[in-house]
């Protein structure tokens, strides 16, 4: 067996490599940038490319000849999305086609997994507060990241019914955790008070709204809930990855204040607020729990883990900058 993660720098593509199997599988990771310390994965090739470039992912194809693709790489942030709407469709869309015709004309018996998205489901009218999102229900997407992702689900779908590809889909709802990146709200804060308990920050977080409702879950089990859809599920299969129940990002955040010990104020950074935000958004999970998975890691060791971690991650980032220093 072959694997083959794009996007296998991220978080998500972090735990995939590290909790499949290692018995004579060969992994490869595809990304825009070379690994950090942080986010490397023992016995991985690491390759870096442009995913809006064929030859280059068609060449990445020929040398995995991948039995597995985890297709992970993407623009994955909605307020980005708003900023560079073209870039985002441009890389969720069209990096998919030159991914998933590669495999057509290489590996056209590998297992294809599309990240698709919980954001595609949109804010659905008169519906209750306590609804949740079935696979099934119709999309509805507000942003361009969303639109950019249901898209790309279409497309795979064509790739489905034209060339008979095994693909599936998997809609995560939102995660944390371990190796997150700080471009999203929950590392972003873990982030800042590392700095304000370990560098001697001013003791201010600076956030969008905290007041929004998210399903939740550690990145970790999102991982396996992946490697279980793509090696068990048949082609076409969508699937929710989710809890069913719902957290404000205030509470994650006094949390998260919690672990570090300290007091700090609370300040709305106007850049990281969007008109446009969800104010609730959980799906439901009975058909991949049918399939035997379930949420492992609670939010308190999520984000207990998701702190320690980053306090590791920000030391060696400053340990790389006084190398760097030393050496000019």
């Amino acid at each position: 067996m072959s694997i083959l993660v794009t996007g296998g720098t991220g978080a998500l593509g972090f735990h995939i490599l590290a909790s499949v199997t290692r018995s004579n599988e060969k992994l490869y990771s595809f990304s825009d940038e070379q690994p950090q310390p942080w986010q490397k994965v023992s016995d991985v090739i690491y390759r870096t490319g442009n995913l809006l470039n064929f030859k280059e992912v068609l060449a990445i194809v020929k040398e995995v000849n991948p039995t597995h693709v985890y297709h992970l790489a993407s623009q994955s942030s909605v307020g980005l999305s708003y900023k560079k709407p073209y870039e985002t469709l441009s890389t969720n869309l069209l990096g998919t086609q030159n991914l998933l015709e590669s495999v057509r004309q290489v590996a056209p018996e590998a297992k294809v997994l599309l990240l698709s998205s919980s954001e595609i489901y949109g804010r659905s009218s008169g519906l209750l507060l306590t609804t949740q999102h079935k696979e099934s229900d119709l999309l509805n997407p507000l942003t361009p990241y969303a639109t950019s992702k249901a898209c790309m689900e279409l497309l795979g779908n064509q790739f489905k019914n034209a060339y008979n590809l095994h693909i599936v889909t998997v809609r995560p709802f939102h995660f944390t955790g371990p190796h997150h990146s700080r471009r999203f709200a929950i590392p972003s804060i873990a982030s800042q008070l590392v700095r304000i308990k370990n560098y001697g920050t001013e003791p201010v977080i600076f956030s969008g709204s905290l007041d929004i409702s998210r399903d939740v879950l550690d990145v970790r089990d999102v991982a396996r809930g992946l490697i279980q859809v793509l090696s068990t599920c048949e082609s076409g299969s969508v699937y929710n990855i989710c809890s069913g129940k719902s957290v404000t990002f205030r509470e994650l955040t006094e949390y998260l204040v919690d672990i570090a010990g300290v007091d700090v104020d609370f300040r709305v950074d106007p850049s990281l607020e969007r008109t446009n935000d969800i104010p609730l958004l959980v799906g439901d999970p009975g058909k991949i729990m049918a399939l035997g998975w379930k949420p492992m890691i609670s939010l308190e060791d999520c984000l207990t883990d998701l702190y320690k971690e980053m306090v590791v991650r920000l030391r060696m980032e400053k340990e790389m900058r006084s190398a760097t220093t030393f050496l000019n």
